[in-house]
């Protein structure tokens, strides 16, 4: 991959193609506050897992969110 411009950088990190740890280094930020500022400043998007994760931790936090709505309902 040719990361050779800051906008090189910034997309290939929107596209989850590199790590945060890599496009804050190749853009010689300091963190990834820094990396934050520079996505939303050059209008893109931060990088979201694939929904097929996103369903995954989904369907493992129900159990647990369901279990606690329950407990607070009570019978009346």
């Amino acid at each position: 991959m040719n990361l050779v411009t800051p906008h090189d950088v910034l997309s290939a990190y929107a596209q989850a193609k590199i790590s945060s740890d890599v496009a804050i280094s190749s853009l010689g930020l300091n963190g990834f506050r820094d990396l934050i500022i520079a996505m939303a400043d050059a209008g893109h998007r931060l990088p979201r897992p694939a929904e097929a994760e996103t369903e995954a931790q989904v369907d493992s936090a129900m159990p647990l969110l369901l279990s606690v709505l329950d407990d607070g309902r009570g019978d009346a």
